[in-house]
């Protein structure tokens, strides 16, 4: 562990298995050390943001569907059908990179909602997440951090789930129940919170409640072409086909595109637990649930 200021802490575990996670620690929450600089600093640009009323955040736990959300957000905004391929997240990419995007804006983040920009807390704009089985969350994440450079985790699937439900998880800044709970405790009507197995079992209703959300009129054609476009393997083929490399992630990628699009499918979560990590999981997810009264209705099968 050593100290990069008063404020701010890199910490860094390894375990009898050599499992190593390191992660940035501020006033005790866990962040990605891809997080922006110095993480209080970062935290406060963005609390201080100016947000307009027609700015919309997609702000989804990793691997819960962030770049389907979004791509189906942007093209019911945009009227168009196009890939627009990776979200600007306000809390791993430059600060400037959003202030300087053109109204009307749609960016993402991956952060806890307690840190999203105070105007945004208070109504103004719209937040848009979607809540996914954590088990397939989990198991898609380890796919994709094998993909990666080390971004502060290499170790086992088995390590990777204890840190997942723990407070020291750094994807969600906390366990990924926390992170669900601070999406309960926004109370308020400019939030729409979507469950990923629905949207892929009921996509165009699905897409018709986002259009209704964003205050977009589009005919029941337009809804459709929508629905076809952002089918998992399109988005995928868009994505390999359209996306450049990027600076940003160059040194954790093989050719600075990140690993988005795997598989996408409900019950993966199946290929990889045991059944005894499987029962200890439920056991977990049973406990955290009625401990912090969380209104889930995940499908785990």
């Amino acid at each position: 562990m050593c100290w990069t200021d008063i404020n701010m802490e890199l910490v860094t575990t390894v375990d009898e298995q050599n499992n190593r996670y390191s992660y940035k620690r501020y006033q005790g929450f866990p962040f990605n050390q891809e997080f922006v600089g110095n993480v209080g600093d970062h935290l406060d640009k963005i609390a201080k943001r100016e947000i307009r009323e027609d700015d919309v955040l997609v702000g989804v736990f990793p691997k819960s569907g962030t770049h389907w959300l979004y791509n189906t957000v942007m093209m019911l905004r945009s009227g168009t059908l196009d890939y627009h391929g990776t979200p600007t997240l306000m809390d791993l990419q430059d600060f400037n990179i959003i202030e300087e995007m053109s109204s009307p804006r749609t960016f993402g983040a991956h952060m806890r909602f307690r840190f999203y920009p105070e105007q945004m807390k208070l109504g103004k704009g719209k937040v848009v997440t979607m809540i996914r089985n954590p088990k397939d969350v989990v198991v898609s994440l380890y796919h994709m951090l094998e993909e990666m450079e080390d971004i502060g985790f290499r170790g086992t699937f088995e390590r990777l789930v204890n840190i997942f439900v723990s407070e020291e998880c750094m994807f969600g800044n906390g366990s990924w129940f926390s992170w669900i709970k601070d999406t309960e405790d926004w109370q308020s009507p400019n939030l729409l919170r979507l469950s990923y197995e629905d949207f892929l079992q009921n996509t165009y209703a699905n897409v018709v409640k986002l259009a209704k959300f964003l205050e977009v009129d589009h005919d029941e054609e337009f809804l459709w072409s929508v629905t076809e476009n952002i089918q998992f393997d399109k988005l995928k083929a868009s994505h390999n086909r359209k996306t450049p490399p990027s600076d940003r992630w160059k040194h954790i990628t093989e050719d600075g595109r990140l690993p988005i699009y795997r598989k996408g499918r409900i019950g993966e979560w199946k290929n990889m637990f045991t059944v005894a990590q499987s029962e200890e999981f439920d056991r977990i997810y049973k406990e955290k649930v009625e401990q912090m009264g969380l209104n889930l209705d995940v499908q785990f099968e």
